[in-house]
């Protein structure tokens, strides 16, 4: 085995260890971090490259056997293995997840884009209905009738009701007059429908994540070393902070917490929510994602009975 280190700028050293010497009397479990190591580093050049020989994988194997380390030899491996699969089952779960999110996203999207359309739509509108009329006229109440009537008409037949009734805010629709107007008692509605079920759908998919992650951390305490390459760790780390985001609702997602404020403000009643959760979820996220005690506990058991399964 070759190492090489890189220190001073413009000094090159090569150390040449002689694995078949360190390997008489190590531990079992250094034994199996420098064989899962080789593993790793096969698996990630496609085989062309591996940190041992085979020279030096039989004198790893031989000292083991020779220590009676065999039986742990083969514990780790079978724990190794395991952790593998997990890992490609966090992928898995973070694809889901971002699936998902890319929905949410789009359902967002179009109600942000219908929203200030309509905005526009609906200025231009008044504007139009206001034409013709002195500064003296819009004071008296007679006027001001009429301009809303004609108002009205222009927002019937120019309006439509294809993607606004698709990505409205609320169903049903608020988007008559202001929610704050002081004429307007307190209104029975509810957030958008398919928001609604998108967003919950995304919950799902991050607990779906949180848990392959906890059996990844349980089968590596099992183990007490680490399973996964350094490459790996640092794929699961990236999803992670993909997750956090999400559930820190930044970005594009803070405009969800209007719900939220609506309802405490009283502005709106929600009544049969079509997700009964969605805005109790909103308030406390980290609540929402984080694994209750009995789903940890059955995480522990699949991973526990798979294990049994691999003796």
């Amino acid at each position: 085995m070759v190492r090489q280190n890189n220190g001073t700028p413009g000094l090159t050293m090569k150390t040449t260890l002689n694995i078949k010497t360190l390997a008489r009397g190590m531990r079992a479990e250094d034994k199996a971090k420098l064989l899962f190591a080789d593993r790793n580093k096969r698996s990630e050049t496609s085989g062309k490259e591996g940190l041992l020989t085979p020279e030096e994988e039989d004198a790893l194997i031989k000292d083991a056997q020779e220590l009676h380390q065999i039986n742990e030899l083969n514990r780790l491996s079978r724990l190794y293995n395991i952790a593998s699969l997990i890992f490609l089952d966090i992928q898995s779960a973070c694809l889901y997840f971002r699936i998902a999110e890319g929905r949410l996203v789009t359902i967002l999207t179009g109600m942000i884009l219908v929203g200030e359309s309509s905005d526009t739509l609906g200025q231009a509108i008044y504007d139009q209905a206001l034409h013709g009329y002195t500064e003296k006229q819009l004071e008296e109440k007679k006027y001001q009738d009429e301009i809303d009537l004609k108002a009205a008409k222009l927002r019937k037949k120019y309006g439509g009701n294809g993607l606004s009734a698709v990505y409205d805010y609320f169903e049903p629709s608020l988007r008559g007059g202001s929610y704050f107007s002081a004429k307007r008692k307190v209104e029975v509605s509810q957030p958008n429908k398919l928001l609604q079920k998108a967003f919950i759908q995304t919950i799902k998919e991050v607990k779906r994540f949180n848990k392959q992650v906890f059996q990844w951390n349980y089968i590596e305490s099992k183990a007490g070393i680490d399973l996964l390459s350094d490459r790996e760790r640092k794929i699961i780390s990236g999803f992670q902070k993909d997750i956090n985001d999400f559930v820190n609702l930044g970005g594009y997602l803070g405009f969800i917490q209007i719900y939220v404020e609506f309802e405490d403000k009283k502005i709106l009643k929600f009544e049969k929510l079509e997700e009964p959760e969605f805005t109790s979820v909103i308030k406390d996220m980290k609540k929402a994602t984080d694994l209750s005690k009995k789903t940890r506990n059955r995480a522990r058991e699949e991973v526990e009975n798979i294990i049994q399964r691999k003796q």
